[in-house]
């Protein structure tokens, strides 16, 4: 559409058919296996290279042409046949058949891929068991009460045929005129008998102390006593679990409680507190609540170091302030010291006063505290006055009562 269409003026027949029609620009096609974030890049300025093109023009031809293709190598065309194999870790010549990769060359000959013997072959893992003859059975193994030589070989060649399996031994192994025989005796006459030879062939245990044998010989009562705990924890019902586990638990938190008072302990004899007497071979003078304890028989608490550690214990077991309390009404009783002779009446005497001052101080600070609420409570029509510094009496009153409390 040019001006003379928008005017409407008339055009001739030799301009029309000059006009030429616009050629349509092909759109370009995203290829196989590109994602569309790279495709958008592309523009008319970044054109695809002719490899891709190409290589998805010829992918199609290319897939039917390696499909029709032949599988060849220098070694010529793969093949299978069906051939027979035997296995050399079978002594009784059973001969089998599969399926085996051959190569085949121009001349029509068919090669295995694999001319040695049986691929799995190297899995064949044998037992070692050692034999003996007449010297050493003579001189080297010891004998064990029921054990002959004939039932002795007749247990290597069982051991040897089965491959030390030692639960199939147990249930196959019999022995015409012996005793009937537990796994336990089996292993037990089978590992002594392979030790006296290894040892005795090596001219004492220290060359072959490396030896599994001779480091660890078999232990005939550890391995029923295993087995027997085993039996046990198979054995057991769920209820018994449940309660093992709630015993475990309890165990783990009176552990990790233990732990924590150590480590407290500890934190304040490194803060300069006097460890416990307990943990110094002396007898304790308090117990754990900071009531006296008892010394044990001929057991008597003596000397300027018993008292340190006696104070130091009573000074942890009590707050600054208690502590400090106690001092000045032991001080008003005229007892500002250890008794100088620290017998077990004297001691004890000296503990009870203590405790006795102790419960005084308690019931006077009660006492105080109750005064001071009752007070409070008598003068309810005060509450709201102010007093010299403005502040309610009744907030004063409460004031003076925690401060008594408190003390």
């Amino acid at each position: 559409m040019d001006v003379k269409d928008i005017l409407g003026v008339s055009r001739s027949a030799s301009a029309v058919a000059e006009r030429v029609e616009k050629v349509k620009e092909k759109k370009l096609v995203k290829p196989k296996g590109m994602s569309r974030e790279a495709f958008a890049l592309l523009s008319a300025s970044h054109p695809l290279h002719p490899s891709h093109l190409a290589g998805d023009l010829r992918k199609e031809a290319a897939l039917k042409a390696t499909r029709e293709k032949t599988k060849r190598s220098s070694r010529g065309r793969a093949v299978f046949q069906w051939r027979p194999f035997a296995n050399p870790g079978r002594a009784d010549g059973l001969q089998l058949k599969h399926w085996v990769k051959c190569f085949q060359d121009a001349a029509g000959k068919v090669a295995p891929a694999d001319p040695g013997e049986y691929s799995f072959a190297k899995y064949n893992k044998k037992v070692v068991v050692l034999r003996y003859d007449d010297e050493e059975w003579t001189s080297l193994i010891t004998k064990q009460e029921g054990w002959s030589r004939e039932e002795t070989d007749h247990l290597l060649d069982v051991v040897q045929a089965l491959d030390l399996r030692w639960l199939v031994i147990a249930d196959r192994y019999e022995f015409e005129g012996g005793a009937r025989r537990s796994m336990e005796d089996l292993k037990e006459r089978y590992y002594a008998v392979q030790r006296d030879l290894l040892v005795g062939r090596a001219g004492g245990p220290e060359p072959v102390a490396h030896e599994p044998l001779v480091r660890h010989p078999y232990n005939r009562q550890h391995e029923q006593e295993r087995k027997k705990g085993l039996e046990l924890l198979l054995d057991r019902t769920k209820e018994q679990e449940e309660a093992e586990s709630r015993v475990l638990a309890e165990a783990a938190a009176i552990e990790s409680a233990r732990k924590e008072e150590e480590a407290a302990r500890r934190a304040s004899a490194e803060h300069g507190g006097s460890p416990g007497p307990g943990g110094l071979g002396v007898p304790p003078v308090f117990d754990e609540s900071g009531k006296p304890a008892v010394p044990p028989k001929r057991a008597i608490v003596r000397g300027a170091f018993c008292r340190e550690l006696a104070e130091g214990v009573a000074a942890r077991l009590q707050p600054a302030k208690v502590q400090k309390a106690l001092e000045g009404s032991m001080a008003e009783l005229k007892v500002t010291e250890f008794p100088r002779a620290p017998t077990r009446a004297a001691c004890g005497a000296y503990i009870s006063l203590q405790a006795e001052v102790l419960a005084l101080l308690e019931l006077k600070r009660q006492l105080a505290t109750n005064q001071a609420l009752a007070a409070g409570n008598k003068r309810p029509a005060a509450r709201m006055e102010g007093g010299d510094d403005g502040t309610p009496r009744s907030d004063k009153r409460q004031r003076v009562a925690r401060k008594f409390a408190d003390d």
